[in-house]
């Protein structure tokens, strides 16, 4: 495919050809490189955003003592707010598929109240058949 790009810095694209010609590639190759990192760095970025409202909404839940009344049930927080109280991890995993998140925090308060690492990849829970 043929691409156009106007208004590049002379200077950013100078420097471009001389990195691609130290690693012995050519300037094509080198802007694909320079895609792929674009957005793997988006894509993290919206991770991390993802992260951190997942556990404000977590603390915001501990704080109010609404957890309380889920004792022991798997509790889901994806997209930065609560998105249920499920009786089984099954039912955990559908509302994360259901919600399309990226990421959940799934615990069960009065059995999981370690701190530790509740953050779940939401691709992680597939059932999988034995």
């Amino acid at each position: 495919m043929t691409l156009v790009v106007k208004r590049v810095s002379e200077a950013k694209l100078r420097e471009l050809r001389a990195e691609a010609a130290r690693r012995g590639i050519t300037l094509s190759k080198a802007v694909e490189e320079a895609i792929d990192l674009w957005l793997t760095l988006s894509r993290r970025s919206r991770l991390d955003e993802e992260e951190a409202a997942n556990n404000k909404e977590y603390e915001r839940l501990r704080s109010s003592g609404e957890l309380d009344r889920a004792r022991g049930r798997y509790v889901v927080i994806a997209g930065g707010r609560l998105l249920g109280y499920f009786d089984t991890l099954e039912g955990a995993s559908r509302a994360i598929a259901e919600s399309g998140a990226r990421k959940a925090l799934v615990f069960r308060p009065g059995v999981d109240d370690r701190e530790a690492d509740l953050e779940w990849a939401g691709g992680s829970m597939r059932r999988l058949s034995a």
